[in-house]
């Protein structure tokens, strides 16, 4: 056999692992494909959990600001219409209040923040205002003469917590005061 002919059959030999090498080399590619996509998922999918905590932190320091906090105390305090306050700057703080709780409704209807996250902290502060909201809202429709929508997002939440239940002392104490004595 010529040298020819050895070069010849060495580089037969050469392409038949070759072949082997071209499928796995075709398998490796779709693996690593789907991995990539794979890990873009997870990247994605981090990447919103992170946004979420971020918007609940931010939206949870606006409702605790002092201005805030006093503007749930002034809704509660609303009992009815002659109940209202006679100062137009709290009149204000009530509505600003009112807006940014109907604010923090519309984030939990998108998902932008988890509606167990607001109902595990608000369902009780949501339950307390809801009265003193409705004679601001019947207000308002009485001093302008319109069924218009006022925080519209905002009595869907209040529905949401007047039947949450949360794993927290909060509901279980009072569930425990509420049971009948064994």
């Amino acid at each position: 056999m010529g040298a020819s002919a050895r070069a010849a059959e060495g580089a037969r030999h050469y392409v038949a692992g070759m072949d082997w090498f071209d499928q796995f080399k075709d398998v490796l590619g779709v693996a690593l494909a789907t991995l990539a996509i794979a890990l873009s998922l997870v990247t994605v999918f981090m990447q919103r959990q992170q946004h979420q905590r971020d918007a609940y932190r931010q939206m949870y320091e606006t409702l605790m600001s002092d201005d805030l906090h006093r503007g749930r105390w002034l809704i509660n305090e609303v009992s009815t219409a002659s109940n209202l306050p006679d100062d137009p700057a709290d009149v204000r703080l009530i509505h600003r209040t009112l807006g940014t709780f109907d604010n923090l409704a519309m984030y939990v209807r998108h998902g932008v923040v988890p509606r167990t996250w607001v109902m595990d902290v608000w369902h009780h502060p949501l339950r307390d205002m809801r009265r003193g909201a409705e004679t601001v809202r019947a207000s308002q429709r009485a001093q302008i003469g319109s069924s218009g929508a006022y925080w519209p997002e905002l009595w869907r939440l209040f529905d949401q917590a007047e039947t949450y239940h949360s794993n927290l002392p909060c509901c279980r104490l009072r569930d425990n005061a509420t049971e009948p004595p064994r």
